[in-house]
C-alpha cells in the first residue's frame, strides 16, 4: 500500500477532528509542513520530525543534495 496525499489528509482528519475539520484544513497542514522542510533545506538548516526523521542539505562533490535520515521508530516499523 502506498500512502498518497489523500491518505495523509484522511489520517489528519481522523486523528485530530477537533481542529482539522475539512480536507482543506488537512491539505493546509501538509502544505505548511512541506514549506517548512523546503525553506529549511534552502537555508542549509536541519529539520527533525520525531518518529519520521531528519532532513538536511549537504554538498557532495560540489552538488547540493538533500539527505534524509530516518528516525529509529521509522526504521523499526519498516523492519517489522
Amino acid at each position: 500500500m502506498s500512502a498518497d496525499l489523500q491518505t495523509f489528509v484522511n489520517m489528519l482528519k481522523s486523528a485530530m477532528p477537533h481542529c482539522i475539520k475539512s480536507e482543506d484544513d488537512a491539505n493546509q497542514v501538509i502544505t505548511i509542513i512541506g514549506s517548512v522542510i523546503t525553506n529549511a533545506i534552502k537555508n542549509k538548516d536541519t529539520v527533525y520530525l520525531e518518529g519520521i526523521g531528519e532532513w538536511r542539505s549537504e554538498a557532495i562533490a560540489g552538488k547540493k543534495n538533500v539527505i534524509f535520515t530516518p528516525d529509529r521508530i521509522l526504521i523499526d516499523a519498516a523492519n517489522e
